[in-house]
């Protein structure tokens, strides 16, 4: 296979470059790319390409060899990968008459790429039931917490009260997000390459689309060199956990803080977290830490996935292979990501009084106390907005909070920017600034109240039935197609 070279592989070309593939490799491509040599010799013999003898004496050592697996392989870097060590125990083992024809109609061009995206298919899927799981716990967790009140923040200093359960399923439907766009980018990776040749496809009369079925492809890429040249679908993965880990990481920066001891909002179980050495009071939430300095990983390995394109031809060149390692740790921090984070939350404890008694205090419920003004007095929001401001000036000057407003205070501020007084009981003040009233008040589609929070998790859940049917889908038909080529071999082997 090297007699244009008349030469070795360099031993730094061994090592740096060779040697550590054909051991990668042996892990993760035997057994796709055995898949891929028994749907090209199946399409082989349907097509008459090969004689059907040839056939069942290939898919014979093929089997005997994914038997046996990658350990017989004589894994020598003089035959430069696994596909030239395949083909060279399979030349030992059957002669060249019949070992030979194998690659009949093909290229390691385009049966690289099948296999890369086989691997990348195998590896990305395993993301795909974490998601689904952590929107199921967030769900869950929505609902018990639907009229747990918390302050809603912006610029992260108090805003207007919200609740738990809305804070969280807006975390859910942004994930919900993130899944949409793992189907989509999974659409596009799973696709054939398989008959595209070295670029230029083959002037043998191929099937491509019933290869690119039996190894569980929904079809076959239509140009061949965009077959061995396009990349885009494993960029838009990278990017697409980047943008997961991105939300993923705003997330746990909010249950950071809240669970520091100023908020003491939410407690980390103490399963899930580390200690100090030296202060024994300490109780570190590490998995936080973890899952944010992992999302900052997908951010890297996407850049330098994209790096790797930039200036080189749309063609084949070993370029290409060096998107692999980033892609596939990218990959593997999200599942280290999600996992840790469905723990998380399945253990973690929410203090909810603590929550609701800074609500009531950080001023966070005085925009209620303004629309009142509004609704019971007729006054333009401008002015009820003056009125409110000027009493939480005062306030805020003398140390006080929200609780400490009264009607007198109301009536004064009335007099000066409305030039009357509102003469409210004092109940009627206490009620516009209570925390649940505010979140109450707000049942709009998609706002915190407690029915229309419930209303939001429904349909999200809706949704999440939805998307677990999907997945199912690709399992299953991943299935399918497995079953097609064990039943197509066994066809011509009778």
């Amino acid at each position: 296979m090297r007699e244009r070279l008349k030469a070795a592989p360099n031993a730094k070309l061994v090592q740096y470059i060779l040697e550590p593939a054909l051991q990668s490799d042996a892990k993760r491509t035997f057994q796709n790319m055995m898949r891929c040599n028994l749907a090209h010799t199946v399409m082989l013999c349907r097509q008459g390409i090969i004689s059907k003898d040839a056939a069942q004496k290939l898919l014979r050592g093929l089997k005997a060899l994914i038997e046996k697996g990658p350990s017989v392989l004589p894994m020598k870097t003089e035959f430069e990968d696994l596909f030239y060590n395949i083909e060279q125990y399979l030349i030992q083992d059957l002669t060249m008459e019949v070992a030979g024809q194998l690659h009949t109609a093909r290229s390691r061009n385009d049966l690289g790429v099948a296999c890369i995206r086989m691997n990348v298919r195998d590896s990305f899927l395993r993301v795909f039931p974490l998601l689904l799981s952590v929107r199921a716990t967030l769900l869950k967790l929505a609902e018990e917490h639907a009229d747990t009140v918390i302050t809603g923040y912006t610029h992260m200093q108090p805003a207007q009260p919200v609740t738990l359960g809305f804070y969280l399923a807006g975390i859910a439907e942004a994930l919900e997000r993130d899944f949409d766009r793992f189907m989509g980018a999974y659409a596009r990776l799973n696709l054939g390459s398989m008959g595209a040749g070295a670029f230029a496809g083959t002037g043998f009369p191929i099937d491509r689309q019933i290869t690119a079925e039996l190894l569980g492809f929904s079809e076959a890429m239509e140009n061949t060199l965009d077959c061995v040249a396009g990349r885009d679908g494993l960029l838009e993965i990278g990017a697409d956990l980047s943008i997961m880990g991105s939300t993923v990481n705003r997330f746990t920066h909010d249950l950071y803080y809240w669970a520091t001891n100023e908020f003491m909002y939410i407690e980390m179980d103490n399963s899930m977290s580390g200690s100090s050495s030296i202060m024994p009071q300490k109780k570190n939430p590490f998995s936080l830490e973890h899952i944010k300095s992992k999302s900052a990983h997908l951010i890297g390995d996407y850049v330098s996935m994209i790096t790797v394109l930039k200036g080189i031809p749309f063609g084949h060149c070993r370029d290409l292979s060096e998107m692999l390692a980033p892609l596939f740790s990218a990959i593997d921090d999200s599942v280290i990501i999600l996992d840790l984070l469905d723990e998380t939350l399945k253990t973690m404890k929410v203090h909810s009084e603590g929550m609701k008694d800074r609500a009531d205090r950080n001023y966070s419920t005085v925009t209620e106390l303004s629309d009142e003004l509004v609704r019971s007095e007729g006054i333009p929001f401008r002015v009820a907005y003056q009125i409110v401001g000027s009493i939480v000036g005062d306030l805020v000057d003398k140390g006080l909070s929200a609780k400490d407003i009264t009607t007198e205070l109301l009536d004064a501020a009335g007099m000066e920017y409305a030039g009357r007084a509102f003469h409210w009981p004092q109940e009627k003040v206490a009620k516009a600034l209570d925390s649940m009233t505010s979140v109450v008040g707000k049942e709009c589609y998609g706002a915190p109240g407690p029915k229309a929070t419930r209303a939001t998790i429904a349909h999200l859940r809706g949704r999440l039935a939805g998307s677990e049917k999907e997945f199912a889908a690709l399992t299953e038909a991943l299935a399918a197609s497995e079953k097609s080529l064990d039943t197509m071999v066994n066809e011509i082997l009778a």
